[in-house]
C-alpha cells in the first residue's frame, strides 16, 4: 500500500492546532471533538478510575491531582463530578501552555471552587506540587530529543503516582481513525492532526526504553491497551506515597 506512510519510526511534526494563529473557530471546534473522541475513545476516565481514584479514596484526606496539557478541560470537569459523587477530598490543577484552551477550561470548569486552570507548563506543575499527575494524548507533543528528560521532570512533580495514556503508532490505527474522522468530524483540526498525532506516538518497548532512561522506579508499568493506546503507570520514587 504505497499510499500507507511507514510507520516504523516515530516522526515529530507540528500540528495545526498548537499553531498560535491557527482559526479559533475550528480550533473550538476541535475542542469540542477531541472532548468525544476522549469519551469513547481515549480510556482515560476507566484509568483514572482505576489507578488514581481508587488509590485516593483508600487513603483519604485530601489530594491534590494535577492535568499536564488539560486542553478545553473536558476530563478534569469529568473528573471534578466523579470525586464529588465519591466523596473524594480533592484540589484539582489543570495546566495547559495554550491561553485559548485555558480560557476554555476556565468557563468549563467555573462551577467547580476545587478547580484551579494555570497557564505553563511543567515550572507549573511543580509549582503545584500534586499528589498524582496524568497526561492524556500529551506525551507525542513533546520532540524526541526532549522526551527523557520530560519523563523525568513529569515523574519528579507526582509525589504518590504519576500516569500517562497515549497513542500507538500503529498503521492499523492510521488507517480506521481515517476513516472514522473522515466521516465524523468536520470543519476542525481533528482529522489532519489526529492521522498526524498516530504517526507521532509511540509502542510499548519505546516508552519502556525512555522510562529506564528517565530512572522510573521498580514497580513502572508500561503497557498496550485497547484501542491503540500506550499506557505508563510510575509509583514515585519515594515509597512513602504507597
Amino acid at each position: 500500500m504505497s499510499w500507507l506512510p511507514s510507520f516504523a519510526q516515530r516522526i515529530y511534526l507540528a500540528e495545526q492546532m498548537d499553531a498560535a494563529d491557527c482559526d479559533d473557530v475550528k480550533l473550538q471546534r476541535t475542542y469540542v471533538q477531541l472532548a468525544i473522541i476522549n469519551r469513547l475513545l481515549s480510556r482515560m476516565r476507566a484509568l483514572l478510575e482505576r489507578e488514581i481514584l481508587g488509590h485516593a479514596k483508600a487513603r483519604g484526606g485530601e489530594v491534590t491531582i494535577a492535568e499536564l496539557g488539560c486542553g478545553g478541560g473536558d476530563v478534569l470537569a469529568w473528573l471534578a463530578k466523579r470525586c464529588q459523587q465519591e466523596g473524594i477530598r480533592v484540589q484539582l490543577v489543570g495546566v495547559d501552555s495554550e491561553a485559548r484552551a485555558c480560557q476554555r477550561a476556565e468557563r468549563k470548569l467555573a462551577r467547580f471552587a476545587n478547580v484551579r486552570i494555570v497557564q505553563g507548563s511543567l515550572d507549573e506543575l511543580e509549582a503545584a506540587k500534586p499528589d498524582y499527575v496524568y497526561c492524556n494524548h500529551v506525551l507525542h507533543h513533546i520532540p524526541p530529543g526532549d522526551l527523557v528528560l520530560v519523563l523525568q521532570r513529569l515523574h519528579g512533580c507526582a509525589r504518590r503516582l504519576l500516569l500517562i495514556n497515549d497513542l500507538e503508532r500503529s498503521p492499523m490505527a492510521y488507517v480506521l481513525y481515517t476513516a472514522l474522522a473522515a466521516v465524523a468530524f468536520h470543519r476542525s483540526f481533528v482529522f489532519s492532526d489526529g492521522r498526524l498525532s498516530i504517526r507521532k506516538g509511540f509502542v510499548v518497548p519505546e516508552l519502556q526504553q525512555a522510562c529506564e532512561a528517565a530512572g522510573f522506579p521498580q514497580g513502572t508499568v508500561v503497557k498496550r491497551l485497547p484501542p491503540w493506546r500506550v499506557v505508563i503507570t510510575a509509583p514515585a520514587a519515594s515509597r512513602e506515597s504507597s
